[in-house]
């Protein structure tokens, strides 16, 4: 009995410090949840003296394994969606967490039948204590080059006065560019600074401005490292599309993607990631010869190293701070009389006049 209650107590304890040193699995989630995961360690406290100081980190820590994966199917089939996601996104640290708190508790166990309790409890912890930052540590340089925010800027073109910018919503604040995404655009592009703030000009003549700048959070890795891509949607894309997004490798990368019909997609800038992608979809309401955007979603897919770990995410609601040309200002209708220019309006905000 005495050793089922150290068995049990020290697992319980071992998972809430390896969580504690991962810094990023829920210490109440850990707390509670460690009191129902140790009895199953407690269970095995016969199996790990037999196993001995060899081979009982062994088991432990596989049955700290198996015990994440029989919970990760538990909410799959009988939980919230919501509880799901997350459990997709942080199963890689539980597994980290569990096997760790699974294996020292039973190398303790082993230990006590050999040597004093002391040297028992600094051997569970010294174990507990590497098996958590060595898997962690490849976890985190994982997420450090594959799952790191990303910033979506898109760049679109609108109509306005030569002396003039584009008529904004009242409270919208323009999204900013930075002096590294200027100089990207310069390379390709005329950047002045004009009523509506930072432009780019085209080799048609065709005026650009930032209308939204969005930063796609990976919910377990929110910090590090961020890639920016500027998206440039062009006139003349009056049809529902989906385009396929590549992004930089680097994860500090910043590339420029020129959308087009029939999902063409231009990407300037280096090296193309294998493991990020973005999937931009445009969707179009059309009455009376006016089109509005009836929905612009982003879906974030990132492939780790290992595989396909990481949910999708999925950003909605991109609203527009000024309307926006849909036809060619370069490119006349065939027909004066019959043809009007179609307007393209985020949110049925009024259009320029």
């Amino acid at each position: 009995m005495n050793t089922y209650a150290r068995t049990y107590w020290f697992t319980w304890a071992f998972l809430v410090i390896a969580a504690a040193l991962t810094g990023v699995a829920s210490l109440q989630a850990a707390f509670f949840g460690g009191i129902f995961a140790a009895l199953l360690s407690a269970l095995l406290s016969k199996v790990y003296e037999r196993g001995g100081p060899r081979y009982a980190p062994l088991i432990g820590a596989t049955a700290g394994t198996l015990w994440v994966v029989a919970m990760f199917f538990r909410i799959r089939w009988f939980g919230y969606a919501d509880d799901f996601q997350m459990a997709q996104w942080t199963l890689g640290t539980d597994i980290s967490v569990h096997a760790a708190g699974f294996a020292g508790a039973a190398l303790m166990t082993a230990l006590i039948a050999r040597y004093d309790f002391p040297k028992a409890l600094g051997g569970g912890l010294l174990l507990a204590s590497a098996m958590t930052v060595i898997p962690y540590g490849f976890i985190a340089w994982i997420d450090h080059r594959v799952a790191g925010p990303l910033d979506l800027v898109l760049l679109v073109s609108a109509e306005a006065a030569a002396d003039e910018g584009p008529i904004r919503r009242p409270g919208t604040e323009p999204a900013k560019l930075t002096p590294a995404e200027v100089l990207l655009l310069k390379e390709r592009m005329l950047v002045v600074e004009g009523p509506g703030g930072t432009e780019a000009v085209d080799e048609q003549g065709r005026r650009y401005w930032p209308l939204v700048r969005r930063r796609l959070v990976y919910p377990g890795n929110p910090g590090g490292p961020v890639r920016t891509v500027l998206i440039i949607l062009p006139p003349g894309l009056a049809t529902a599309e989906t385009w396929s997004v590549p992004v930089h490798q680097d994860s500090k990368g910043l590339a420029l993607v020129t959308l087009g019909a029939q999902k063409g997609v231009k990407f300037s800038g280096g090296a193309v990631s294998q493991a990020v992608r973005l999937d931009v979809s445009l969707k179009v309401k059309s009455k009376d010869d006016v089109v509005t955007y009836q929905n612009l979603q982003v879906e974030t897919f990132r492939n780790s190293p290992l595989g396909d770990l990481y949910a999708s995410i999925l950003t909605q609601g991109i609203a527009a701070a000024f309307p926006t040309s849909l036809t060619d200002p370069k490119s006349p209708p065939k027909s004066e009389e019959k043809t009007k220019p179609l307007r393209l309006n985020f949110g049925n905000v009024p259009a320029a006049k």
